[in-house]
């Protein structure tokens, strides 16, 4: 584990998608009774299980994507406690899993006034559910944009650019059409992100933006 702020920290991990090597990312958030939120999770292994529980009790697993659930099912076996949130679309995809609710533009109780989150669904591929830590000024997002400004492997540098995702913050050219598509709604739901007063976006792909987030998601959307 990482941290970037007062109860907030991120577990970075090797990833491969389609044969690229692209990262990914895990953002745990510390909630103010002390339980853990846990947003897009890794794989559960010894370290990642014993880092989890110097923090606190795992209490809210998030699966904020149609893609991000590879290892959501590692949790609830090893914290019995754990509830399981999806985005929409995801409990059919995945009917193997239990989810306890389906991600909307309303926060649960378990951390309304601490997080708040809203549903990009311009892009129904993703449904993507972009969360708002209030007490850090994090905006966290999963795959909805890349910050990919570093690779070892060479063909994964050269698709991410043909691609538009490598070399700062962006949406993926391959997405701009369908969002394009459904212009009016996206506009819509990025001036809700913008009201959120965040300096700090964390993606699941490439760098942490640690200052100056807020001008760099403006400049990453300006294809709109």
């Amino acid at each position: 584990m990482r941290q970037l702020d007062t109860d907030l920290w991120v577990a970075e991990r090797p990833h491969r998608y389609l044969g690229f090597h692209i990262g990914t990312r895990m953002t745990v958030i510390k909630l103010a009774d002390g339980s853990l939120f846990v947003h897009s999770p890794v794989r559960l292994d010894e370290a990642t299980h014993a880092s989890l529980d110097k923090l606190g009790p795992v209490e809210h697993v998030v699966a904020p994507n149609r893609f991000h659930h590879l290892f959501v099912s590692d949790y609830p076996k090893n914290f019995p406690d754990a509830k399981i949130y999806g985005a929409t679309g995801l409990d059919t995809k995945r009917r193997d899993l239990h989810f306890d609710a389906i991600l909307g533009d309303v926060p649960p109780p378990a951390w309304s006034g601490q997080i708040d989150q809203i549903v990009f669904r311009a892009f129904g591929a993703l449904n993507e559910t972009i969360f708002f830590d209030r007490r850090s000024r994090t905006a966290v997002f999963t795959d909805l944009m890349f910050n990919v400004n570093h690779s070892d492997d060479a063909l994964t540098r050269i698709v991410l650019r043909l691609d538009g995702g490598f070399g700062g913050l962006a949406i993926p050219r391959t997405f701009r059409l369908p969002i394009r598509m459904r212009r009016r709604l996206a506009l819509a739901t990025l001036a809700g992100i913008l009201e959120w007063d965040f300096d700090r976006l964390t993606v699941a792909h490439g760098d942490v933006v640690e200052r100056g987030a807020k001008a760099a998601m403006r400049k990453a959307w300006s294809f709109l």
